[in-house]
C-alpha cells in the first residue's frame, strides 16, 4: 500500500511540474508578436479549440478568416504553428531544415509502444541521420529504379485478381499488392498468400503506427508523466493498449529482419532487397533493421490509400477513364501492357495520377516537425517559440485556388496544355505531398512507381464501374473519409470489368510474364 501510495504522489507531483512549466513558459510567450491564431483562454489556451478529426479543415478555416499563412495556437502552454501555404513550408521547412527538421517526442509511440526504431518519428540527431542516409542512399530515384520490376509484377497480380473478383474486396486487394512491394522491396520476401503473417502483422502494425501518431489521440502525449501511471488504474486504458501494441511492434521489427540475416549468414540464397543490399555493404545491424522497419510500417498503406482514392475518382468521372484508354489504346501495341518505359509517352495518365495525390492527400497535415532552435525564430515579423510544434497543412496547399482553381473536384486536365502535354507551370503536388525538407518521404519514387504502374495498367484493361443489387438499381458508393494520420475511404462497392475478352486475356496471360 505504501508503494502505491509513493508511487501516486510522484505522479501527482510530475504532473503539477508538467502543467507548471507549460504555464511557465506560456507567460513568456504572450510578451512575444506571436502570429495570429483563435482567442486562448487561460491556461488551457486553444486546447479545447483544436479539433481532434479532420483538424486539416479548420485549420484551412481560421487561416483564411484570419487572411494569414501562418498560425499559432496554445495548447495548455504548448505552442504550434500551423504553415497555411506551400511557400511558408519551403521557407521554414526547407530553407531553414537545420532548426525545422526534428519531431516533437510521441510519448505513447516512443517510450510505451516501443516505435522508437522508426526515424520518420525520430527526432533529429544523429539516430535518425544514420537511418536517413542509408534509405536514401538505396531509394532515390535512378537507385530505386532496380525495384521497378517488383513493382511491375505486383501490379500484374493485382489485375489478376480484380479479373477473378471483379465486384469482391477492393480494399483487400490494393492493400495486399501494396504488401507484396514493400515486403519484396524491404526484405526480399515473396508474398504469395494473403494470411501471410508478414502480411497481417503490417497491416495491424501500419493501424497502430496511424493511432499513435495522431495528434491528440492520446493525452499522455501532452502530459509525458502520464506514462508512469499504472495500467491498473482508471483512465489508464492507453497503458494496456500500449503493451498490446508494444509486442507487434517488435514483431515488425526483428522477424524479417532475422529472416534475410540468418539466411545470408549460412549462405542460402536471398532475393536482392534493401536489406540484403546494405549488409553486403557492412551497415551497421541497428541501422538496417530500423531503416526496413520503418520502410515495411509506412509504405504499404499509403500507396494502398491513393488507389482508393483514385477507383473513387473514376465512379465520379468515367469518361476519364474512355480519355485515358484512347491514350494508352494510342501508344501500346495490341496485346500489351504498360510498362515503365511508355510513362513519358502517357501525359493523360501521368495527370490522372498527379491529380489523384493532389484531390485526396493520404496525409492532409503530414508528420508534424517540431522547431529545435535555441532561441525564438522570426518569420515575417512574427516570433516562433523555440519548442514549437509545426504543423504543414497539406490540406490547404491542395486546396489553394490560386494554384487549383475548383479544387474540390477531380480535374487532371489541370496538369495538362492546351496542346494535352504535362504543364510544368502548374505545382506538382509530389512537391509536397510527402514532406518537406530533410524530412521528406525517402521512399516517394517507391510509392510514385508504384501508383503510376497499377493505375496505367487498370485504365488498359478494366471499366470501373458502379455495383448494383439484385434489381439493377446502382449503389452509390459512399464518398466519407476517416480522419487520422492518413485519409482513408470508407468501405464502398464497385466492380472492376474487363474491357474486353481480349483484355481478359491479356491479364490472364501475366501469369507467364518474365520480370527481368
Amino acid at each position: 500500500m505504501t508503494s502505491v501510495c509513493s508511487r501516486l504522489s510522484i505522479v501527482l507531483l510530475a504532473l503539477l511540474c508538467s502543467v507548471a512549466l507549460h504555464r511557465f513558459y506560456a507567460r513568456r510567450r504572450r510578451s512575444l508578436h506571436l502570429p495570429p491564431g483563435p482567442r486562448k483562454l487561460p491556461i488551457v489556451g486553444n486546447l479545447f479549440d483544436i479539433p481532434t478529426t479532420f483538424e486539416w479543415e479548420r485549420y484551412m478555416e481560421w487561416a483564411r478568416e484570419l487572411e494569414t499563412n501562418i498560425i499559432h495556437l496554445d495548447a495548455a502552454g504548448q505552442s504550434i504553428i500551423v504553415l497555411d501555404t506551400y511557400e511558408a513550408c519551403v521557407d521554414l521547412l526547407e530553407k531553414r531544415s537545420k532548426v525545422y527538421s526534428s519531431r516533437p517526442h510521441l510519448t505513447m509511440a516512443m517510450d510505451l509502444v516501443g516505435l522508437d526504431f522508426s526515424f520518420g518519428l525520430s527526432p533529429y540527431g544523429e539516430h535518425w541521420r544514420a537511418r536517413r542516409r542509408l534509405t536514401h542512399g538505396l531509394l532515390h530515384a535512378s537507385a530505386s529504379a532496380r525495384f521497378r520490376p517488383i513493382e511491375l509484377r505486383a501490379a500484374h497480380t493485382f489485375l489478376r485478381a480484380m479479373l477473378s473478383a471483379g465486384a469482391g474486396d477492393l480494399e483487400s486487394e490494393v492493400r495486399y499488392m501494396a504488401g507484396i512491394v514493400i515486403l519484396r522491396v524491404a526484405y526480399g520476401l515473396d508474398i504469395t498468400s494473403k494470411d501471410d503473417p508478414n502480411v497481417t502483422a503490417a497491416r495491424a502494425a501500419a493501424h497502430t503506427l496511424i493511432a499513435v501518431a495522431t495528434p491528440g489521440a492520446f493525452f499522455v502525449n501532452s502530459l509525458p508523466a502520464l506514462k508512469y501511471v499504472p495500467e491498473w488504474m482508471p483512465g489508464a486504458g492507453f497503458q494496456r493498449q500500449a503493451r498490446e501494441w508494444h509486442g507487434l511492434a517488435r514483431k515488425v521489427v526483428d522477424r524479417p529482419f532475422n529472416r534475410v540475416k540468418d539466411s545470408t549468414a549460412n549462405g542460402m540464397p536471398v532475393n536482392p532487397s534493401f536489406t540484403s543490399i546494405a549488409l553486403e555493404k557492412g551497415v551497421d545491424d541497428a541501422v538496417i533493421r530500423d531503416a526496413a522497419a520503418t520502410m515495411y510500417l509506412a509504405g504499404a498503406d499509403t500507396t494502398a490509400v491513393t488507389l482508393l482514392n483514385f477507383t473513387l475518382a473514376m465512379l465520379d468521372r468515367p469518361e476519364l477513364q474512355t480519355r485515358a484508354q484512347v491514350e494508352l489504346d494510342a501508344i501500346l501495341a495490341p496485346g500489351q501492357l504498360p510498362d515503365f518505359t511508355q510513362e513519358n509517352q502517357l501525359p493523360f495518365v501521368t495527370a490522372i495520377v498527379l491529380e489523384t495525390l493532389r484531390w485526396m492527400p493520404v496525409a492532409p497535415v503530414a508528420v508534424v516537425h517540431s522547431y529545435n532552435g535555441m532561441e525564438a525564430d522570426i518569420y515575417e515579423g512574427y516570433t516562433i517559440p523555440a519548442g514549437s510544434i509545426v504543423v504543414p497543412n497539406v490540406w490547404s496547399m491542395v486546396h489553394d485556388e490560386t494554384v487549383y482553381p475548383d479544387s474540390y473536384t477531380f480535374r487532371p486536365e489541370r496538369f495538362l496544355t492546351s496542346e494535352g502535354e504535362l504543364d510544368t507551370d502548374v505545382r506538382d503536388p509530389r512537391k509536397f505531398v510527402f514532406g518537406f525538407g530533410r524530412r521528406i518521404c525517402p521512399g516517394r519514387n517507391l510509392a510514385y512507381d508504384s501508383v503510376w504502374i497499377t493505375i496505367a495498367s487498370v485504365l488498359r484493361v478494366f471499366n470501373i464501374e458502379k455495383a448494383t443489387r439484385a434489381d439493377g438499381s446502382i449503389i452509390e458508393p459512399a464518398r466519407e473519409w476517416v480522419s487520422g494520420l492518413v485519409l482513408s475511404p470508407k468501405h464502398f462497392q464497385c466492380i472492376y470489368v474487363p474491357r474486353s475478352e481480349e483484355a481478359a486475356n491479356l491479364i490472364r496471360n501475366t501469369e507467364n510474364y518474365e520480370y527481368l
